[in-house]
């Protein structure tokens, strides 16, 4: 339940504090201004990195057990931070924002002992580093991964989502080594990243900036190594090199591509992989998507090998990594360009096209969505045997804080609903799955769950006929979440006991989507839609209050 309430309390925090801090970009004019380097071609705010933060450190203060490594690790991402919001702010010379990074990683090291000093079997067997070689690659590393987080930051939703990737890895290693802290902090982040993406995938409303950028590189490296490090860890000291093997070697290739150039190698250009990517003739979506596969391959592998020769793992990375740069380079020399066909256009998106003219489709696939899905909602009410006192509680509050913006601030109303359902829904249906109702177990387990697909496929229908532009649209982001969704089905019983976590996931999801695309549809008039869920709400607060 610690590592449940952790990720939705982060994700609740950045999606409150994300609308509030773009209004104030806004009006401080912290704003990203397109240019010729930069792919977007509208000024977009960049208090993202802040919201996270603001997300990720009450989660962390209210759940990490207090030790020298986690208040170094926080009081370096203050430092990181820092720098970061005044260089989104005026800028910030890479002179002044380096002496930052050093900074947080030399407090990291000297403060809370989080040092490299084991490297397994790439040293004779029982040989650490001496101190004083271990504190200069712990700093290099520490400083080198945030640069790198930072330097990948090029897409809508691309730097957000690997990061999410690895620290929901970082997550599931730190609780199967019994490391509470390390598993704490990373689901704290992948929470403040999962509500961050929601405003970050193309086209973003948001981005993070170097505040975000850096602090998840600092983040991501201190974490790895307070993971692997140590003589309590079983997995490989080389694992941190696999889980953010992409963008340290998109880093050292595009240095190296500058150096040999004659260029600074920082200096700015569009020699990144995905840039490159664009230059083939990729979309942005499908350029971001490409990296997400080769970012869930990497932590396939890394999941596969990890407890495997450090050698083994050093030569698989440089396998992949002289294949992606010879791929990008022998691509650049033949001028390759994707070839699109229009079989697709015509065959598939051409009968598409007709039925939605049709108009019938949509009609039955909304109609369906806006009755079916409040029904679901209320029902889920039912499941429960016995109610958590916590759950009527939330429930009674959520209720009153909607019932107050719908006659105050009914304005309001959009931006305060799915924020609370975010945290909500999944409460509700893990209550319902842990502890069903005797005649819910008897009669209605298949129907319960049959009910969940069909309310996906009306939701993937209704998004595939509407005529709107605007809304719920399919982003990369998505691959993520089914990605998570089947790899947590796929746990095995000594990883993931608890079989109710394994079909909660999908459904959870399942009504997020619906919930989702809904709102979309609606356009706006959605008070019947609130209506019926507050009435789902009072539902659970008053059986709670009653006791049945």
């Amino acid at each position: 339940m610690i590592f449940l309430s952790t990720l939705l309390l982060s994700v609740f925090i950045t999606l409150t504090f994300i609308p509030l801090l773009n209004r104030a970009a806004v009006r401080v004019r912290a704003m990203d201004m397109p240019d010729a380097r930069k792919v977007h071609s509208r000024p977009v705010p960049r208090f993202g990195g802040l919201a996270m933060a603001l997300g990720a450190v009450g989660p962390i203060l209210f759940w990490a057990q207090t030790s020298p490594a986690l208040t170094a690790l926080l009081v370096g991402g203050a430092i990181v931070v820092a720098a970061g919001i005044f260089d989104d702010l005026r800028g910030l010379g890479y002179q002044a924002k380096f002496m930052a990074q050093v900074a947080a990683a030399m407090f990291l090291v000297l403060y809370g002992g989080v040092v490299i000093t084991d490297l397994g079997n790439l040293l004779p067997e029982g040989m650490l580093l001496p101190d004083w070689l271990a504190v200069i690659l712990t700093v290099f590393f520490v400083v080198g991964v945030t640069n790198a987080i930072n330097l990948s930051d090029g897409l809508d939703g691309l730097a957000g989502g690997i990061c999410l990737l690895i620290f929901l890895f970082i997550s599931l290693l730190a609780h199967l080594v019994g490391n509470m802290t390390v598993a704490v902090v990373a689901l704290s982040l992948a929470g403040t990243l999962l509500g961050f993406l929601r405003f970050n995938t193309h086209p973003a409303l948001v981005f993070m900036g170097d505040t975000g950028s850096m602090l998840l590189g600092f983040s991501a490296a201190a974490l790895c190594i307070m993971l692997t490090q140590g003589g309590n860890s079983p997995l490989s000291p080389l694992l941190p090199l696999i889980l953010l093997g992409f963008p340290v070697l998109d880093t050292l290739a595009v240095m190296a591509q500058r150096i040999a150039d004659g260029q600074s190698p920082f200096a700015a250009d569009k020699k990144h992989f995905h840039h490159r990517l664009l230059k083939l003739g990729f979309y942005p979506t499908e350029a971001v998507f490409s990296i997400y596969v080769i970012q869930c391959l990497l932590i396939l592998f890394a999941w596969l090998f990890r407890f495997h020769s450090e050698w083994l793992l050093l030569l698989g990375y440089g396998i992949l990594s002289a294949s992606i740069v010879a791929l990008f380079t022998l691509a650049d020399r033949e001028g390759w360009k994707i070839q699109r066909f229009d079989l697709v256009d015509r065959v598939i998106k051409g009968r598409l096209k007709a039925l939605r003219e049709k108009k019938l489709p949509i009609r039955v696939s909304f109609k369906v969505l806006y009755l079916g899905l409040p029904a679901v909602f209320i029902f889920l009410g039912f499941l429960p045997q016995v109610l958590p006192a916590y759950l009527s509680l939330l429930s009674a509050a959520i209720a009153a804080v909607w019932v107050l913006v719908w006659i105050y601030r009914k304005e309001w109303l959009g931006p305060v609903f799915m924020p609370c359902l975010y945290v909500y829904i999944p409460l509700l249906v893990y209550s319902g799955e842990l502890n069903p109702a005797d005649w819910a177990k008897a009669r209605l387990a298949t129907t319960h769950h049959l009910a969940y697909v069909l309310l996906a496929f009306f939701a993937l229908a209704t998004l595939r006929f509407t005529r709107r532009k605007g809304g719920f649209h399919m982003t990369p982001m998505d691959f993520i979440v089914v990605v998570l969704a089947f790899a947590v089905m796929a746990l095995p019983r000594e990883v993931l006991p608890e079989e109710a976590m394994k079909r909660v996931i999908p459904e959870i999801l399942a009504l997020f989507f619906a919930f989702e695309v809904l709102m979309g549809e609606l356009r706006g008039e959605i008070s019947t839609v609130v209506g019926a869920t507050i009435a789902g709400l009072l539902l659970v607060a008053g059986r709670g209050l009653a006791g049945i």
